[in-house]
């Protein structure tokens, strides 16, 4: 029988406890209770990498939407690009379970970067969000439908950016479409 060490069930409570004051615009306190969860589930992948660190990634990825929420774009590029590689490492295993996760921290990676008016590197985040949404629709149409439109329209923001109208509208059309 597998126990949960009280290190996860912190953990885990921690980042409860986050999005609840996430939802009353708490940031700052959300960041510090992820932070903690951050910290204890570093040590619980020092111990079993192959159990802890899908729970690493999600609570880097939540650090990261924290950040930019206060503004500190630049600490919410470093920890989702760490989640990134955690769940490039983890799709290589399970590709299934763990690409719409990509997907979406690819995604957030675009917005932060643009954020910072990094519009080519926005533009090659979301790219790749788009491909891996696209691989995904073909598997589940209903539940990966939205999300790729969501990504589309952003494409459009940042081709728009980046002066480049006519793809932009191609972008954002194929968006409304698909909404």
């Amino acid at each position: 029988m597998f126990t949960i060490p009280l290190k996860m069930k912190t953990a885990r409570f921690l980042g409860r406890i986050a999005f609840h004051l996430d939802f009353i615009g708490c940031f700052i306190e959300a960041r510090d209770c992820t932070s903690h969860a951050i910290l204890l589930c570093r040590l619980l992948v020092a111990e079993n990498p192959d159990s802890y660190t899908p729970h690493l990634a999600v609570q880097l990825g939540n650090l990261g939407i924290w950040l930019s929420k206060l503004n500190r774009h630049e600490e919410s590029l470093g920890a989702t690009e760490e989640s990134i590689t955690l769940y490039r490492s983890l799709v290589e295993k399970n590709p299934a379970s763990y690409t719409p996760d990509l997907a979406h921290q690819l995604s957030n990676l675009g917005v932060w970067l643009s954020n910072l008016n990094r519009h080519k590197e926005s533009l090659g985040a979301t790219e790749e969000s788009i491909t891996l949404y696209q691989s995904l629709v073909e598997g589940n149409p209903a539940s990966y439908t939205p999300r790729l439109a969501l990504q589309l329209g952003n494409l459009g923001i940042q081709l728009s950016n980046l002066n480049q109208h006519k793809e932009s509208l191609g972008a954002t059309e194929e968006s409304i479409t698909l909404y």
